[in-house]
């Protein structure tokens, strides 16, 4: 992975410090394009996708937990599966992790992205014939989000 790749983009979670047991948990992921140009960028496998967010290590007291969202089988994406980014702007999605990990026990959690990233240089364009969308794919992390969850 060279230089430019661990510098295009930039990920962060935040969440409130403390939740009950009954609550969701809801935190912020937000994707920052670092660059000056556009970049469009695949949702599917990362936290910005609609349904239990992707790409993500969550851990409670310092066990990892599994993953227990939805998983879909997908086909090769379209341009309507790519969110664009302008240069130097952030995206930020509300995330319930509760819908994707199990929540409801009290411990000190944490949270942090761990995926890869899939991006195009600007919009992305129907491919023609039988071609796919040609990506490129770079490494996405992002600082541990700590919180507690009591009863």
């Amino acid at each position: 992975m060279n230089s430019l790749e661990t510098k295009l983009f930039s990920a962060s979670i935040a969440c409130q410090p403390r939740y009950k047991a009954t609550e969701h948990i809801k935190c912020s992921f937000n994707l920052k394009n670092n660059d000056n140009r556009a970049y469009s960028v695949l949702t599917s496998n990362t936290p910005l996708r609609e349904e239990s967010p992707l790409g993500l290590h969550v851990t409670r007291d310092g066990t990892k937990l599994e993953f227990r969202g939805i998983l879909e089988k997908r086909e090769s994406p379209n341009p309507q599966d790519f969110l664009l980014i302008n240069g130097g702007k952030t995206v930020s999605r509300a995330i319930d992790l509760s819908s994707a990990y199990d929540t409801a026990k009290p411990g000190v959690y944490a949270v942090a992205v761990n995926t890869f990233l899939q991006y195009v240089e600007g919009s992305v364009q129907p491919p023609t014939g039988n071609t796919e969308i040609q990506t490129q794919l770079v490494h996405l992390s992002s600082p541990p989000a700590q919180f507690k969850v009591v009863f």
